[in-house]
């Protein structure tokens, strides 16, 4: 068996790229907890809104599931969190309870949900849909990750704990209105400018029915399955859960054919 030695060393390019740039997420982070003495709950928003986003390289691997070894990267990083060598670095995605228990519980869950993700749909050939898993990161990204700061902000009269977490109005709205962006977003660049037959082109016109429709049940979705998780679990909750409702439904939408 001939090995082509260009095409692992694209892999090995675009997985540094990958790696480099959730690196500097988290320095960038860690910096500014440190010079500026910004709280964790502001460092962490900065991590969970911009270290996903390193998904953005999966359609450029000349093998698409070297993409999970990235996140595998991380899981395998945040596990060594809780010690001395790892725990300081990351003690900016950390929430307060985490930090007495020198942990990255949240964080680590993430990583996880997004290798799982990843695995599903390029180590079974699926990745011409990962716009699908892609969007359901996005809402963990930007619905999930919006909904703490703005229900602090201005959901203090109608907070409510539900299952061992603080939700609000404001909070519970923004997972619907920044998830929804999200999965618009994700469709854009998973399901139209990175493919070479688009998903939700047809013709050339675009699907906005298709495409609005699963972004609504989506984002739909997450804010229900983010409404009702027990404390701590949303990060693997949320991704999950909303990959297999968009799936089924883009399965009768007949925008992917299995």
């Amino acid at each position: 068996m001939q090995v082509d030695f260009s095409i692992v060393l694209g892999d090995i390019i675009v997985y540094f790229i990958a790696l480099f740039y959730a690196v500097i997420i988290l320095t960038i982070a860690d910096i500014t907890r440190k010079k500026l003495n910004l709280g964790t709950e502001v460092t962490r928003r900065i991590i969970h809104l911009f270290a996903g986003a390193a998904i953005w390289t999966v359609p450029f691997f000349p093998h698409p599931w070297v993409a999970t070894l990235v996140a595998l990267t991380f899981v395998i990083m945040l596990g060594l969190a809780n010690t001395d060598r790892f725990g300081s670095y990351f003690a900016a995605m950390a929430r307060p309870e985490d930090l007495e228990h020198n942990s990255v519980r949240g964080p680590f869950w993430y990583a996880v949900s997004i290798t799982v993700l990843t695995a599903i749909f390029t180590f079974t050939g699926y990745h011409e849909f990962y716009f699908i898993p892609a969007a359901a990161i996005h809402i963990m990204m930007f619905g999930d990750g919006m909904s703490a700061p703005i229900g602090m902000k201005y959901g203090k009269n109608s907070t409510r704990v539900i299952f061992g977490s603080n939700r609000s109005l404001p909070g519970t709205l923004a997972v619907f209105v920044f998830g929804f962006l999200g999965t618009l977003l994700a469709f854009w660049w998973f399901g139209i400018f990175s493919l070479s037959d688009p998903v939700f082109i047809i013709s050339g016109n675009i699907l906005w029915f298709e495409m609005l429709t699963l972004a609504l049940i989506g984002a739909s979705t997450a804010t229900l399955v983010e409404l009702v998780s027990p404390k701590g679990t949303d990060n693997i909750t949320l991704p999950l859960i909303t990959c297999l409702v968009m799936f089924l439904f883009a399965l009768q939408l007949e925008l992917i054919v299995i």
